[in-house]
């Protein structure tokens, strides 16, 4: 595939260490700096476009973006029916898990944080019955409070995105994931997705295969991998 620009839609929200958009709207993070190495090495220039959630699904199906990033088969399902998409490999590594206060650790989790506009699947059978109760709040700065405060029992959130607002508070050790919503198993949940050009996404594939040692070396310097 020949170098070329491409506009990457991005989802605008405070993740880090994994994204974050700024105040003056630049994207940043692992995710960032994984789709700069990528386009390094094959001379292609990204646009970074951070949208809404729900946006980047309409701007995509408009033909108004090359890619987006993050995206994932599960996501949005209702919304890009008839949208013929090519989904990457997963391509970033870390674990969701429910974190609670230390003397909460054993307690059982009723009311349960989430960022807004993600959906803990894994716990719907709970909340369907009755028995888990989602409150939800704009980013993991505010669901990290909030469970401090102990407004919430607990949070889910991907471990190193907590142990970053964590580490932000000063308050390393303060959260501790719950032994009764035990932890999703060490999962890649984000992945290049893209309506108009699927070989730009076969190329990104094939880096990460091959770009194994570098993308190790920073998964390190982000703090992601194996157990984050």
């Amino acid at each position: 595939m020949r170098a070329g620009n491409f506009v990457i839609g991005v989802e605008d929200i405070d993740y880090a260490p994994i994204m974050s958009t700024g105040p003056d709207g630049e994207f940043r993070g692992y995710a960032r700096e994984l789709l700069d190495l990528f386009g390094q090495r094959h001379g292609h220039r990204f646009d970074y476009r951070p949208l809404p959630a729900k946006r980047l699904t309409a701007e995509h199906a408009a033909g108004r973006l090359d890619g987006v990033f993050p995206d994932n088969p599960n996501w949005e399902g209702e919304a890009k029916r008839g949208l013929a998409l090519t989904y990457s490999q997963p391509a970033v590594p870390f674990q969701d898990v429910v974190l609670v206060p230390r003397a909460r650790r054993d307690q059982p989790v009723h009311e349960l944080g989430v960022v807004r506009g993600f959906t803990p699947k894994r716990f719907m059978p709970l909340i369907q019955s009755g028995d888990l109760h989602v409150t939800e709040a704009g980013d993991p700065s505010r669901l990290i409070r909030m469970a401090l405060a102990g407004r919430v029992d607990g949070v889910h959130v991907a471990l190193p995105v907590a142990r970053y607002q964590l580490k932000q508070l000063r308050l390393p050790d303060a959260l501790v994931p719950s032994t009764t919503l035990p932890s999703a198993p060490y999962e890649h949940h984000y992945r290049l997705s893209s309506a108009r050009h699927a070989e730009l996404v076969v190329q990104f594939d094939r880096f990460l295969r091959e770009e194994q040692a570098a993308l190790a070396t920073l998964q390190r310097r982000w703090g992601l991998g194996a157990g984050s």
